[in-house]
């Protein structure tokens, strides 16, 4: 490389070549006017690499002269060759297991088309097994029979560990320091890998009551590696309230006030821990709760643990209270796996008569479930770019409880144990329209399978948190799916307004519907929290569009 005479004026890089250079190879190279002779060093130092890289190994500059304003290159071009075969010996065929190496002797093929992603295979290998600043190169380039071939050459550098976490901050982040390097999975004394850093990074930026305020930076020195993370501290705690109003459809008429009150505990000492808990009130004499735990990097390990419990109150006829554990781990950057178990009861709080038999009954069910989820947002709180998906798929046994008293024979042909199969999907994808104009397109669809499913095991659909325009739990189902559209403009900070329409297909045995939901709202970011406000309408196959059955939703939730 030529560095000398270089002078801050405008330069011309020229290109010459031998005459049994061919027209098609000579496009391969292009003049162009620099800034200054750096920049046109450089320029033809690149473009002999993207020739040699597209199979032109033997491709070099033979004379150069300079000028002030002026660099004439005389080059050799050469033959273009497919493939490179390349003397492995000094590596083992575990670390060349990508697919751009080819064969199984120590002579590898490689393509001239994947030399560098080749090259760059061995590099991130070594990376992530503690040989940051390793060097790969082909070495000895000679030719046999025709083809051309080389030696891969490593020079690994030295070995480095990681040895100190750094949290650059402003004020305290309410995180302990052995669960914070166990939770991001970068351990003391541990052999310096890259991916574990941009793993990191990608934890963080998925934690809700973390920020990141700059790029991670590691600094090398000694073989030793400081991970340098600047953070800061966010709200992510909440609570929530939610006040409806609908018309009241019983004979007193009037309007009917449902509620909701969540509480959602982020991190609250220290170790990642969460807390939730959500009353619901979804009409006048029923109630539903649900809470659950979730504890992080168990023991220091890799896994999550989590239970959950839900408990569904209707009215005087049945009680339904479920309650799951289960385990969940990280398996790529942005993708996890988890296994549980979910014990179910359901019964009944009153007598029934026998004709009510066929759609009420005591049950038992236990199921054993495997879930997935991927996600990639720009904001694990309020998202405005990205895309999320959530699915699980269960089976199990459930017991029906047949009831003594009643004649036997009505049960006839429904089996007293039975296996059941449940999935769900959880779809959204955020996306930017312009500077302040955004939206969501979600879909949310279920199912549960099995020959005969009583209505105090169904699925309960219906409200501002799954389809807007209807009651609270309105429609018992036992598959469902909905289709979310919402544009949303932005009106400040995190504010906007938006309307949506819920557009669902629901389904219990051989009935189904098509409900649609849709209205527009407001929500508004303050200091403390966010408001909000929502009016929507809704219709179904056999109750038409009416405004006398318009529901409000009005609520707020405070962040701390």
């Amino acid at each position: 490389m030529l560095l000398n005479n270089i002078a801050y004026t405008q330069v011309e890089v020229k290109w010459v070549y031998y005459d049994n250079t061919s027209e098609k190879e000579k496009q391969l190279l292009q003049n162009s006017t620099l800034k200054d002779s750096l920049d046109a060093v450089l320029f033809v130092n690149k473009s002999i690499d993207n020739i040699i890289q597209n199979g032109y190994l033997t491709a070099g500059i033979d004379k150069k002269k300079i000028f002030p304003n002026e660099h004439i290159c005389k080059v050799y071009i050469g033959k273009r060759y497919d493939a490179l075969y390349i003397n492995t010996s000094l590596v083992s065929n575990q670390i060349l297991s990508s697919r751009y190496w080819k064969g199984t002797s120590t002579i590898k093929k490689v393509l001239t088309t994947d030399l560098e992603k080749a090259k760059y295979q061995v590099i991130e290998y070594f990376e992530n097994n503690g040989y940051p600043f390793t060097k790969v190169w082909i070495d000895s380039l000679h030719f046999v029979d025709g083809n051309i071939h080389g030696n891969l050459k490593i020079n690994l550098g030295d070995a480095v560990v990681l040895d100190t976490l750094i949290v650059k901050r402003d004020q305290p982040l309410g995180v302990h320091k052995k669960f914070f390097e166990a939770y991001l999975g970068l351990h003391k004394g541990d052999d310096f890998k890259q991916k574990s850093v941009d793993k990191a990074e990608v934890i963080i930026k998925e934690t809700p009551y973390l920020k990141l305020t700059d790029d991670i930076d590691v600094v090398f020195e000694y073989g030793k590696a400081m991970v340098e993370i600047p953070l800061e501290k966010r709200k992510s705690s909440r609570a929530d309230g939610i006040i409806g109003l609908a018309p009241n459809e019983t004979a007193d008429g009037g309007v009917l006030v449902t509620g909701q009150i969540l509480l959602d505990l982020r991190n609250p000492f220290g170790t990642g821990k969460r807390f939730y808990i959500d009353w619901k009130k979804p009409d006048s004499h029923s109630q539903w709760f649900s809470a659950s735990y979730e504890h992080p990097r168990i023991f220091r390990s890799q896994f999550d643990v989590f239970y959950n419990l839900d408990m569904q109150i209707q009215d005087s006829t049945f009680i339904k209270v479920d309650n799951e554990v289960g385990v969940k781990r990280k398996v790529s950057v942005r993708s996890e796996v988890d296994l549980g178990v979910k014990f179910e009861s359901s019964r009944l709080l009153r007598e029934i008569s026998e004709s009510s038999a066929d759609t009420l009954n005591d049950t038992q069910t236990t199921t054993y479930h495997i879930g997935y989820r991927w996600e990639n947002l720009d904001d694990p709180l309020a998202p405005r770019k990205g895309f999320s998906i959530k699915s699980r798929i269960s089976a199990g046994y459930r017991n029906v409880i047949f009831n003594p008293s009643f004649d036997q024979s009505i049960y006839e042909g429904i089996p007293e144990v039975s296996s059941i199969i449940k999935w769900h999907l959880d779809a959204s994808y955020y996306f930017q329209i312009n500077r302040w104009m955004d939206g969501l397109l979600r879909l949310n669809a279920s199912q549960m399978i099995n020959d005969h499913l009583y209505q105090n095991e169904l699925y309960r659909l219906g409200g501002f948190r799954s389809l807007r325009g209807f009651n609270e739990g309105e429609f018992f189902v036992d598959r469902y799916g909905v289709l979310t559209i919402e544009p949303r403009i932005g009106i400040g900070g995190g504010s906007y307004l938006f309307v949506f329409s819920d557009i669902a297909y629901i389904g219990n045995n051989n009935e189904t519907d098509l409900p649609i939901g849709f209205g527009a709202g407001l929500s508004m970011e303050t200091k403390s929290g966010i408001f909000s406000l929502a009016y929507a309408l809704g219709k179904t196959n056999s109750m038409p569009i009416s405004t006398d059955l318009a529901k409000i939703h009005f609520g707020f939730i405070g962040v701390f």
